[in-house]
């Protein structure tokens, strides 16, 4: 399993962590279809795919199988052995550019069906998750400029430029099949070094790179949203949504609930929601939330206080903001109520955990 964030055993909530971690890591809530495409790839560039499913619990031949499902691990595994096998050529590029709306199913026809390409993209992100995604993805606006910002589920260094990499390829190519000349990106940034291979990012792209970005985002003209499309079908898109929330569904483990409670938390961070806000949207009452969430191992204060945790640790890297202003992000007026509410979480003060930062984080 890899080497959680939250595995240092520092602060009473580390158990907590490694269990809620260790549960989603193992599982089997993403579709096949990435690891497919990989295979599909592999093959046609003359390698054994066979080799990198080995022992998965899954065949290459059953990835192309309509509703299997891999967890987080058995995917990483499948994927650091074909990067093992092709080497340092950007793996990802070639992965996400073999990806079309058509290969996302009902989602790509709901995307495909929508109003406007701000439509689609909005319905492409509630159910991204469907599409075999590996990141987490969601939007960010500023000024003029609209990001769909890419964010890594858990801290798999040596995977993040492959993820980044099929994911932004994968909506370069979406976004290009339904806008047509009218695809431009304005920038696209990474939160790690530039590879040997950036001639092939520039030509994936086409658009300004940046490097050891604070965050994994591809930018886009916020105009772009209100583009209609020549594609729009009110009748299919009704049909391709209900297809879309009966897949979702379809996943009912009580992990999966976690997972989407996680995603529920992520973007309320700093205002402190509560439970029962929580319960309403996942369409449960508070009881049942809290009940399923002892059946897990954990509560929603400890979940809310590790995610929080995750999301400082994550702009605490960043050595341009103030602890201050992470700690006004996360909903605390007060910096020493936020420090001390770290260092509950972690084991260690905000400065502390700066201090023990490697080279690039400190620069």
């Amino acid at each position: 399993m890899a080497q959680s964030e939250h595995d240092s055993g520092a602060g009473p909530a580390a158990g907590i962590a490694e269990r809620i971690d260790a549960a989603r890591y193992r599982a089997a809530i993403i579709p096949t279809i990435l690891m497919a495409i990989l295979a599909d790839h592999g093959r046609a560039c003359g390698h054994d795919p066979d080799a990198w499913f080995d022992g998965t619990g899954l065949s290459a031949a059953q990835s192309h199988e309509p509703n299997q499902h891999v967890s987080y691990r058995q995917a990483m595994t499948i994927i650091r052995r074909a990067l093992r096998a092709f080497g340092d050529v950007g793996l990802g590029l070639a992965v996400g550019g073999r990806e079309s709306l058509s290969s996302f199913g009902m989602l790509g026809f709901a995307m495909m069906s929508s109003r406007t390409f701000g439509d689609a993209v909005a319905v492409g992100l509630e159910y991204h998750q469907i599409s075999g995604s590996l990141l987490d993805v969601h939007m960010q606006r500023s000024g003029g400029a609209v990001a769909l910002v890419a964010r890594e589920r858990f801290p798999e260094a040596e995977l993040l430029p492959f993820l980044c990499e099929e994911a932004f390829a994968s909506m370069s190519n979406v976004s290009r099949a339904m806008l047509g000349a009218r695809h431009r990106l304005l920038r696209a940034e990474f939160a790690y070094p530039a590879p040997r291979y950036v001639h092939a990012y520039e030509a994936a792209f086409d658009c300004p790179l940046r490097f050891g970005a604070a965050a994994n985002r591809m930018w886009f003209d916020a105009g772009l949203l209100d583009e209609p499309l020549a594609t729009y079908n009110p009748i299919s898109l009704a049909e391709a949504l209900r297809a879309c929330r009966a897949q979702a569904a379809s996943v009912t483990t009580a992990t999966e609930m976690l997972a989407s409670l996680e995603r529920w938390l992520r973007p309320r961070l700093g205002r402190n929601p509560g439970a029962a806000e929580a319960a309403r949207a996942l369409h449960m009452t508070e009881r049942t939330l809290r009940r399923r969430l002892a059946g897990e191992g954990t509560s929603f204060r400890a979940l809310h206080d590790l995610l929080r945790a995750e999301r400082a640790r994550q702009l605490l890297a960043d050595p341009l903001r103030s602890i201050a202003e992470v700690g006004a992000e996360l909903g605390y007026s007060d910096g020493r109520e936020f420090r001390r509410a770290f260092k509950r979480w972690t084991g260690l003060t905000p400065r502390e955990l700066r201090g023990t930062a490697g080279p690039a984080e400190t620069a």
